[in-house]
């Protein structure tokens, strides 16, 4: 968990520098916060915080069946929240916002989101401002390090006092467009809650490059998502999670929340979100 935090934290400013370089810095909000912040004050304020639950599965992994046969990667995932829980979506559709000064780039990645959209419901909105609390996908210069893309999570108290998430990704500039839906449907797939990568070559969350050189050419590798990379996600969201539920008052302080919490997407967005009911887990 150390060293995913440290990872989270080096891209972290990574990517506020390269949106800021890249022009698309400006629509910062203050008041979001890190795993590291939560993860940090999670430590000294654990008996505060509220019993994770399970929530109701989205509708299109409600309808998907586990496949047995093909097995999963669960165990890879990293559990962001604090008590071990896993960062899960608490409402639906989730807005997203795509960098839209390209259009052919744009419709890459409008098709990944398509893609997930079928098990987790995503919209696609044509306002930054409208995805401040959902995620958001630019195009930037080159990472470097052999990088295609990012993606790196936030946090947020909504007027209720539940804890909410925004997803920013990354992709950068300089790939063939087949290759763009392949990196966006896999920074996606992080941003749904795949925080972890898949051992297996097939897999689309595989943590390896999305191309390779073989002699002068590359061969690129263009991955759908998987029945693994499916049940992984199933599992996720089977999971108790903190993601939607209210946090103490005591401990929303910590985070300078209380006088400007941010308005859930409801009115933010004037968009039908259907919120995922909690379900307490048996003991």
């Amino acid at each position: 968990m150390r060293r995913r935090l440290l990872q989270f934290c080096i891209l972290g400013w990574a990517m506020l520098l390269t949106l800021a370089v890249g022009g698309r810095g400006s629509l910062l909000v203050p008041h979001f916060f890190s795993i590291e912040a939560l993860q940090a004050q999670a430590q000294t304020q654990a008996g505060e915080l509220p019993q994770p639950v399970r929530l109701r599965l989205p509708p299109g992994l409600a309808r998907y069946t586990y496949d047995r046969s093909v097995g999963d990667y669960f165990e890879e995932i990293e559990p962001l929240l604090p008590g071990g829980a896993y960062a899960q979506w608490a409402f639906y559709p989730i807005p997203v916002y795509i960098q839209g000064d390209h259009a052919q780039w744009k419709t890459f990645v409008e098709q990944a989101v398509k893609d997930w959209s079928a098990y987790i419901p995503m919209r696609v909105v044509a306002k930054e401002e409208e995805a401040l609390y959902g995620m958001s996908i630019y195009r930037v210069p080159p990472i470097g390090g052999g990088v295609a893309g990012a993606a790196r999570p936030e946090f947020f108290f909504a007027s209720d006092g539940s804890l909410q998430q925004r997803v920013r990704i990354v992709i950068a500039e300089g790939q063939g467009l087949a290759e763009i839906t392949a990196v966006a449907r896999h920074e996606i797939g992080h941003g749904l809650g795949l925080w972890g990568h898949s051992p297996n070559l097939r897999d689309l969350m595989y943590g390896g490059h999305h191309a390779a050189a073989t002699g002068n050419r590359r061969v690129l590798r263009v991955p759908n998502i998987t029945k693994r990379d499916l049940n992984t996600l199933k599992r996720v969201y089977e999971q108790p999670t903190l993601s939607g539920q209210v946090f103490p008052e005591s401990y929303r302080r910590l985070f300078g929340q209380l006088l400007q919490e941010k308005p859930l997407p409801e009115r933010a967005l004037g968009l039908p979100l259907a919120r995922a009911a909690g379900v307490a887990t048996p003991p």
